[in-house]
């Protein structure tokens, strides 16, 4: 993997400026190819629940961009990059179905009603080089 938090997140960022459509569902698929990743897992929750423990961070505090934000609910869950502002993430079916979009990264929590998990500096069997990770 060659690509950088940032370039992950800016990979998003190209994708919603040219209004990529046919996402709706796909938000492992878009995260991880914005990353540069093979398929491996079939949804966001299982990527999750695989995902080793060491690799699992609690909190919305000091999240890395490019980092990949969890959410529980739905029958697969859901996933985000963080994006280069503080509060705000990548992802697909927010802020509008079947587009990429920034949205603040409580979105998913308040309109969806999904429970916010953590986010991880692993995805699919790659530990993401992440800039200012913290202590």
């Amino acid at each position: 993997m060659k690509r950088t938090g940032k370039a992950a997140a800016r990979q998003m960022e190209r994708w919603s400026n040219a209004g990529k459509t046919g996402v709706k569902g796909l938000c492992l698929k878009t995260c991880r190819e914005a990353w540069g990743l093979p398929a491996k897992y079939p949804s966001a929750i299982v990527s999750w629940n695989r995902t080793p423990k060491k690799y699992k961070h609690k909190g919305f505090k000091d999240i890395p961009v490019g980092a990949v934000l969890y959410y529980r609910g739905g029958k697969y869950g859901h996933i985000v990059i963080q994006s280069e502002l503080k509060n705000k993430v990548w992802g697909t079916d927010l802020p509008r179905v079947n587009k990429i979009g920034l949205h603040h990264r409580r979105l998913p929590v308040n309109k969806w009603k999904y429970k916010y998990l953590g986010w991880a500096s692993w995805l699919n069997g790659h530990e993401l080089p992440l800039k200012d990770m913290p202590k």
